[in-house]
């Protein structure tokens, strides 16, 4: 039936009837699986005398709409007279006030309304029952109503839900309308686009996995979006989210959206720390430490909401925008958004973070389609957010704050605990497959006694907030940790801390997966295939497409310099070699370089070296610590100056994500294979995939480093118009287990020395000029 609505009680409750402040940030909440326990101990103690998560559901039509509102009562006493209906709260503490909660008692309400109805009662009893976490003390505040009441206010809220249904249907509708009509925004589609595309829509239209290596500038930003919004056009899916790990990449996002010039709505998710005002400006803080964007903040939210909703282009400046009109916190107002919009654009977090990921993705039942840009990142990524650590110095930050007797006493606590845990160990460095016990336990005392502070209302210091956000992380870790994890003890007094250290996560990756109608990754780099498919735990069935490159293959020289080992035993006998490779390379045709090397201390010994051998040549380095405004300062130098070598670390900033078109690089220059660092964290990766039958080394070393040289040497070509050369300097290149690896169309040429590398280059250039003369 087209005017049918099925909704359920919560998320009616949820939409029209929240009042009140934003909840404490920063503080642990009750946890999901805290609440669900809590809620089956306190059914189980009435089970004799109530029935549990009783199913209710009303039927009603109004303005043409014929309206199923439904849901589960917790507890049902229904030989009280008159019947008594329950709904289970847990909380940290009875502090006075929650039993006034106008959400409990809305969702209450609804289920009264049910109820009533369906066994035809004129009144009946709703209890909200607020249950203690630790204690399981329950106390209760019961009301009785008349079924008259109970109807008139839920045929009021669905009146206030159906406007806005109607005003979401009506858009809905339109932006359909939009997408069937939509039309590829360019002229034509370069060479492979168009397959490119056709394969994402067949995912999207098959419910499959795709994963796509496209190389870099062949427009794969579009040519997934393009196919998403057509896909929501035609009812393959409902929404979109975009995932990309860096803002250059969500920003290509919206560009790609804006130029498709339809009425598609998208929704930018920037990252808490930046957007909330409360972070750098302490007028947003009350005198109780509170922000005073989160007062009252649901009663303020439904006029802000529907501007957003009319405005459709939510990118980080109209947010901020609209939240600073109504007083609003903007991240929470961005989250408020979710469900409608068309698109969402945020970082990898979001979805796949265990303690970052939103609720909204696993619980809301529309057809998502999850696309994710440079996927590559992932594997790394998703490492860490399954990884959690706790030091000395975190928990010392925290005791110099202003706090509470009883936060202290856990503080020390804690201190003394992971004291313990560390004198235990017998070298410096110690690892295990055991949990450290002694310090959850003190952590977990630590968390009760902020959650009761926090409850009460009491002033919670901001340094030990933000350090409840690490005990958080490493509890909920510690839930996780399964035969993919260590622990790890760093004992020196420095470095005093505890890791739990995740070496794979591509089991709790798969886990994710399931809440999206299709998944489509895709990036420069995504060979070797069954690489990532194993790494990011992708279904067997996961169809993988590798494209080749759609630019003038003659526009690009790949040479080898396999005179140079850069083997950590090795290198330093090298450096000179490598400074006049450098500069013979400049001099074959001067114009801005980028030097990529995998560890920083070595760019620096062939910084200084080549400085002062080739004092003429001008040169900037990437500082080890190297913060935004001094990372915009090094790109407006190159990209100003001309005949720059730029000296930068693979993987880094510099090597991905930045768009280096037409002359403002020339040459990329790879000075080793890439491998990580050969630490105890990355050998244990190692022997993570050695134990699951694969290749240790090929996966923990020669593949990541594999994917930041070519990241690396993809900054040169990225666009037709493009003319530049790739230098990679090592004898390893040569290699089987490098050399099947590189892109087909790059045809390198093997130097022996640099006399032959500046010859094979001026070859090239020459050629070039040549061309381009004749045209």
């Amino acid at each position: 039936m087209a005017n049918a609505i099925k909704i359920g009680i919560r998320e009616l409750v949820e939409f029209c009837c929240r009042n009140g402040d934003l909840g404490y940030d920063g503080g642990p909440g009750i946890k999901a699986l805290d609440g669900l326990q809590t809620h089956q101990k306190i059914q189980r103690r009435y089970q004799a005398d109530a029935d549990s998560e009783v199913p209710v559901k009303l039927v009603t039509r109004i303005d043409d709409h014929d309206i199923e509102l439904g849901g589960r009562i917790d507890l049902l006493f229904a030989g009280d007279s008159p019947p008594r209906i329950e709904e289970i709260k847990t909380v940290y503490s009875q502090v006075t006030g929650i039993e006034e909660d106008a959400l409990h008692w809305a969702q209450l309400k609804c289920y009264g309304a049910c109820y009533a109805r369906e066994h035809e009662l004129d009144e009946v009893s709703l209890c909200l029952n607020l249950v203690t976490l630790f204690s399981l003390k329950e106390q209760r505040y019961p009301k009785i109503f008349s079924r008259a009441d109970l109807d008139s206010f839920v045929e009021q809220t669905l009146q206030q839900y159906l406007r806005w249904y109607q005003l979401v249907a009506a858009q809905r509708e339109i932006m359909r309308q939009q997408a069937q009509a939509l039309e590829f925004p360019f002229a034509s589609y370069r060479q492979q686009q168009r397959g490119f595309a056709a394969e994402v829509y067949r995912a999207i239209r098959n419910q499959l996995q795709l994963i796509v290596e496209a190389p870099t500038g062949s427009g794969k930003t579009i040519s997934t979006l393009f196919p998403a919004i057509k896909a929501i056009g035609e009812d393959q899916c409902d929404q979109v989210i975009y995932l990309s790990a860096k803002v250059s990449g969500q920003q290509q996002a919206v560009a790609a959206v804006e130029l498709m010039k339809t009425d598609v709505s998208y929704l930018v998710i920037q990252a808490k720390a930046r957007s909330c005002p409360c972070n750098f400006d302490e007028d947003e803080i009350d005198d109780e430490g509170r922000c005073q964007r989160c007062l009252g903040f649901f009663e303020r939210l439904p006029a802000a909401r529907e501007k957003l909703f009319r405005q459709r282009k939510l990118d980080v400046s109209q947010l901020q925008q609209t939240a600073a009109e109504f007083r609003l916190c903007p991240f929470e107002l961005a989250l408020q958004m979710l469900p409608w919009v068309d698109i969402v654009i945020c970082d990898f977090n979001y979805v796949f973070d265990p303690l970052v990921q939103l609720g909204y993705f696993r619980t809301d039942p529309r057809r998502k389609l999850l696309l994710i840009d440079e996927l590559h990142n992932l594997v790394d990524r998703a490492r860490g957010m399954y990884s959690a650590s706790l030091s000395r110095a975190q928990i010392k930050k925290a005791l110099a704050a202003g706090n509470s007797r009883q936060i202290s006493t856990a503080l020390k606590s804690m201190q003394q605990a992971l004291d313990r845990e560390l004198r235990r160990l017998e070298e410096d460095e110690s690892i295990s497959s055991q949990m450290p016990a002694d310090l959850l336990r003190a952590s977990q005392r630590f968390s009760e006694k902020l959650g009761f502070d926090i409850f009460s209302n009491k002033h919670i210091a901001g340094e030990t907030l933000e350090f409840s956000k690490s005990i958080f992380r490493f509890q909920n870790i510690s839930q996780l940790y399964d035969i993919h994890h260590r622990t790890i003890g760093y004992k020196p007094l420095k470095q005093r801390e505890m890791k739990l250290l995740c070496l794979n996560a591509f089991e709790y990756l798969h886990q994710c997966y399931p809440m999206f109608h299709a998944v489509c990754g895709f990036s420069a780099t995504l060979t070797p295939t069954t690489y990532f498919q194993q790494a990011l735990g992708l279904g067997d069935d996961c169809k993988k497409l590798v494209l080749d490159s759609s630019f003038p293959v003659q526009n690009l020289r790949v040479c080898i310099g396999n005179y140079i080992d850069t083997r950590y035993r090795e290198r330093e006998n090298y450096i000179d070699i490598i400074c006049e490779s450098i500069e013979r390379i400049y001099r074959a045709h001067p114009g801005n370089y980028l030097v990529f090397f995998s560890a920083y201390t070595f760019m620096q010994q062939v910084h200084d070296r080549f400085s002062a051998l080739y004092p003429e040549t001008g040169t900037l380095l990437q500082q080890r610590e190297f913060d935004e405004s001094a990372q915009q300062q090094f790109l407006s130098q190159f990209f100003d100056a001309e005949g720059q070598l730029g000296f930068a670390i693979m993987g880094g900033r510099f090597a991905e994500g930045i768009d280096y078109r037409g002359d403002a690089l020339i040459g990329a220059i790879v000075v080793g294979v890439g491998l990580p660092q050969a630490s105890s964290e990355q050998q244990l990766i190692q022997q993570d995939f050695d134990a699951l039958q694969l290749d240790g080394f090929d996966y923990a070393f020669r593949f990541p480093g594999l994917v930041r040289v070519k990241q690396s040497a993809g900054r040169v070509i990225r666009g037709e118009q493009d003319q530049g050369i790739v230098v990679l300097l090592d004898r390893r290149f040569q290699q089987s287990g490098y050399a099947r690896h590189l892109p087909l169309h790059w045809n390198p040429a093997y130097c022996n020395h640099p006399e032959s590398l500046e010859q094979s280059l001026l070859a090239f250039w020459q050629n070039l000029e040549d061309k381009n003369a004749a045209n």
